[in-house]
């Protein structure tokens, strides 16, 4: 006899649990977003990571890294970090789905200013009592005008 084809049961979350799941990812993005530095951002991240970014998909945890490294080498300051359109999405106790519009501006070492914006999703999982970026995908729009 074959399988049924109903949808898996949701998960048994209490909205109190759920709408404290959103509010700690989102803290969590928050504090993604604003990293000062390369070990503070890494530290976001889960150690097996898969990441994406517009045109490049990473091969590994470690070329990851090493990007953030890069850029964090060349960051003076953040100027201006922002989510906008937040969606969060509650898989289980465990993981949660975190999409969003992100504006970012920042000044590097030689005193440029440099601005981003694009769309933004992690997913995030719940790692020895911390919420960590488990994957990631990032994509780079051009400025509005």
């Amino acid at each position: 006899m074959m399988g049924s084809c109903q949808e898996p049961e949701k998960t048994k979350l209490t909205e109190a649990q759920i709408t404290n799941i959103k509010a700690e990812v989102k803290q969590a993005a928050i504090d993604h977003l604003n990293a000062k530095d390369a070990v503070t951002a890494l530290n976001n991240y889960t150690e097996d990571v898969l990441a994406a970014s517009n045109e490049k998909l990473y091969s590994s945890p470690n070329v990851l890294a090493e990007d953030i490294k890069a850029y964090y080498s060349i960051l003076k300051y953040v100027d201006f970090a922002a989510w906008d359109d937040v969606h969060i999405n509650v898989l289980d106790a465990n993981t949660a789905l975190f999409t969003a519009k992100f504006r970012y501006c920042f000044t590097s070492t030689n005193n440029e200013k440099h601005a981003l914006q694009g769309v933004w999703t992690a997913l995030f999982v719940r790692r020895n009592g911390n919420w960590k970026i488990r994957l990631r995908h990032e994509s780079f729009v051009p400025l509005d005008e």
